[in-house]
């Protein structure tokens, strides 16, 4: 049995609430993820103590699979939580190499007990094992060289702290809107709802474990290892014999290819900067060359090219355009997606390795499509099977599924069960028993690498972590794989729209995304979170007070939103349904109302009379086009029927800007807000990766995001012909989307600080 005491810590301003699970700053609420809250927990109650890093993740990741960057990335939110910056040690002391110590006064104020009894058991199937080696500095001088884990799956295990702080957020909910009978009451029933809810889940564990996926390999223990520490890598390949990795680099003038000798971390810089995105790197089977692909924001079509492993002339493939490719297991042909976005259009193709007796092996018409960006289609060692992402647009549900396509004859069987929300990378193994794949199944979910039984179609979750996965590349011996493992954190940045200025400061930052977001005409802003553990609304003042959440179950996507002028709705895009529509919130109430329910409709743009939202209308290959809806509901109507995306109606109401593609480059075209005949047509800078774009106050210019490796700034595009100018000079972070002030004088970003780096998992039994 066991009784909660109601502890509060108080230091400098700043009161802890351990039963509410609150930290407030002279009486208001300071927004923290669970885990940061934790970590400061932890700090506060051995207020003077140092503390190591494994003794941080024991107290506040117990017997979890946990990334040292988890820890960096957590502590650096709370940092900035408590309002620290760099350099400052008012609360937090690093101590190099040793850890961390609370050094603030503390005070604790006794605040009664909870005086519920209650029992809780603990049910553990299996336990996770993790293994630390060598590490050094601390967490500003960036991740330790190398780091080991072994992991023990799977495991089911309802603790006795889990249940704590379920019952601590209900009595702390509960205590705000009842009286104590009432709140002990609730109590005992939330406690019998967690108690039900962990023997299901015991049970499920039990179902699993005892009936499903015994034939599949188990994958239970694997060793990681951290290969870089600069933080800036954007994709990974390892070379079929395992002893050496390739790997892009981020750097000042573009994107650079690397190649690594594992186990020495000798590098050596293959190919120098180049202001274009690679989409894709590959070993040749014999580890002779390196295959990739570039995308340059300008242009529709993606070039492939190869060079030396260790250095050399680059060689450009003459394929029209290749976003995803994989070469066969000979070395000798390459297949690769293409699309005919105009007819809506995707293919499968395969061609000699130097471009040569290119056929079509698969079609796709819309409403589906073959997935043609990323590591979407790898080659089966036995060089019958081209496995690929399809996505779906159906009129009930959106969805990817993984199959199986004949190289002779074209032929497609399913190679997964599941439905996945995303799937962004795939990879045989070299014994041809399944593959390993990057890959989410839920929206606020992040991709995590699985493993897909051949033939079977089962799936196995072999990573289970707060990171973000990416990139795909396994050796031979199926033993010995890469990826680039991503953890971030995004902050809203406000300031003077005045060119050449440079006083933005950060208002906010937190773990998962902020964007989109827009300006509400009284000063608040509206952003989408994961801060409930799904993807909802929230509004906050312009100075980062006065948060709340605006939606509940929203499942919103990040594909845009607006706010109306009258501050009254909220026009977004949401997964509710299993289809991306769009729809609107009351942001008196949080009421809900469905605006389309077609095929899928994004990208939403507010007229300023109040009246009507423009939206792109298809998602996926295809031919997108504008139409427009009225924000209080009714049939949709057409605007542009040719290729048209992400419109952005001016200030004034009177004129949409939208991209488009032409002679295989995109561009940007300007119509009257009601259709009609083409006022203007704008070049499309070549370092515009995002197309995100916005209309100047004045309407003379389209303001727009350059992206150079993995800096962002924000240009003005002049519509007279004047050649464009940077607004902002930003020398660190991504930008990821932006917005203007309703009075026009402010800029708001959302910019974000990312740390990428390659990992290897081997040892795998």
């Amino acid at each position: 049995m066991q009784a909660l005491s109601h502890r509060i810590y108080r230091f400098d301003d700043f009161e802890l609430d351990v039963l509410k699970r609150q930290l407030l700053r002279r009486g208001q609420t300071v927004t923290l993820q669970p885990k940061a809250f934790d970590l400061l927990l932890a700090l506060v109650e051995h207020g003077g103590r140092l503390l190591t890093k494994d003794d941080l993740f024991n107290l506040v990741w117990p017997a979890q699979i946990v990334e040292e960057s988890n820890l960096t990335v957590h502590m650096s939110a709370l940092r900035k939580a408590l309002g620290e910056r760099k350099g400052e040690h008012h609360y937090i002391v690093t101590m190099p190499g040793r850890g961390y110590r609370f050094v603030a006064d503390v005070a604790e104020v006794g605040a009664g007990v909870c005086d519920e009894e209650f029992s809780i058991e603990s049910h553990t199937l299996s336990r996770i094992v993790i293994e630390r080696e060598t590490e050094t500095g601390d967490e500003s001088a960036g991740a330790p060289a190398a780091e080991t884990k072994t992991l023990s799956l799977p495991a089911i295990e309802v603790s006795r702290e889990a249940a704590r702080m379920a019952l601590s957020e209900h009595a702390a909910a509960a205590g705000q809107t009842r009286g104590a009978t009432e709140s002990r009451r609730a109590t005992v029933v939330a406690v019998s709802a967690f108690v039900a809810l962990a023997s299901l889940t015991l049970a499920f564990g039990l179902y699993r474990f005892l009936n499903g996926e015994k034939s599949d390999p188990p994958f239970q223990q694997f060793k990681l290892s951290r290969l870089t520490n600069n933080g800036k890598v954007f994709g990974a390949a390892i070379a079929p014999d395992g002893k050496y990795v390739a790997y892009v680099l981020a750097e000042n003038e573009g994107n650079s290819l690397w190649v690594q000798q594992v186990g020495t971390a000798s590098n050596i810089r293959v190919l120098p900067p180049i202001k274009s995105e690679f989409w894709g790197v590959t070993f040749s089977p014999d580890g002779a060359y390196l295959y990739y692909n570039l995308f340059a924001g300008d242009k529709a079509d993606v070039d492939l090219f190869r060079v030396p492993s260790l250095g050399g002339m680059a060689q450009k493939i003459p394929i029209i355009s290749a976003p995803a490719f994989t070469l066969s297991p000979d070395g000798k042909r390459i297949a690769h997606t293409n699309s005919y976005s105009a007819g809506g259009k995707t293919y499968l193709q395969v061609a000699d390795v130097d471009g040569s007796n290119e056929r079509k092996v698969a079609k796709r018409q819309q409403p589906s499509n073959f997935e043609i960006q990323g590591q979407v289609i790898s080659w089966s060692p036995g060089g019958d099977i081209l496995a690929c992402v399809v996505n779906h647009y159906t009129p009930d549900a959106h969805y990817s599924s993984i199959v199986g396509v004949g190289v002779n004859d074209g032929a497609e069987r399913s190679l997964s069960i599941a439905r996945w929300y995303n799937v962004s990378s795939l990879q045989w193994l070299k014994d041809g028993s399944g593959l390993f794949i990057v890959a989410s199944d839920k929206p606020s979910l992040p991709s995590q690498i699985w493993f897909l039984s051949y033939p079977s179609g089962g799936a196995r979750r072999i990573t289970n972590d707060l990171s973000q996965y990416g990139w795909l590349g396994v050796a031979s011996d199926g033993q010995t794989l890469v990826t680039v493992q991503t953890n971030s954190v995004n902050g809203f940045w406000l300031g003077k729209r005045d060119q050449g200025v440079n006083d933005f400061r950060e208002i906010v930052s937190e773990i998962g995304p902020l964007s989109p977001f827009d300006w509400l005409p009284d000063g608040k802003i509206v952003f989408r979170s994961h801060a409930d553990g799904s993807s909802n609304l929230w509004l906050m003042e312009a100075d980062g007070s006065g948060r709340r959440q605006l939606t509940a179950d929203a499942q919103v996507s990040h594909r845009g939103l607006c706010a109306s002028l009258d501050g009254k709705h909220v026009v977004f895009v949401s997964w509710r349904g299993g289809k991306q529509n769009l729809w609107r919130v009351d942001v008196d109430d949080g009421s809900l109302a469905r605006l389309t329910n077609g095929g899928g409709e994004a990208y939403p743009s507010c007229s300023p009379d109040g009246r009507w939202v423009v939206y792109q209308n298809g998602l996926g290959i295809g031919k997108p086009t504008l139409w427009r809806a009225s924000l209080s509901g009714g049939v949709p109507e057409e605007l542009v029927e040719t290729f048209s995306a992400k419109p952005v109606m001016s200030h004034d109401g009177e004129r949409i800007a939208y991209f488009y593609m032409d002679d295989d480059r995109w561009r940007i075209r300007i119509i009257p807000a009601d259709g009609g005949k083409i006022l203007q047509s704008l070049d499309l800078p070549a370092s515009v990766a995002e197309r995100v774009m916005r209309w100047s106050p004045d309407g003379e210019a389209l303001y727009y995001v350059s992206t150079v490796g993995d800096v962002g700034n924000i240009w003005s595009l002049p519509l007279d012909g004047a050649s464009p100018q940077p607004l902002t000079n930003f020398k660190s972070h991504l930008l990821e989307d932006f917005t203007l002030s309703p009075d026009g004088e402010r800029f708001a970003f959302v910019r974000g600080m990312e740390i990428r780096d390659v990992v290897l998992l081997n040892n795998f039994r």
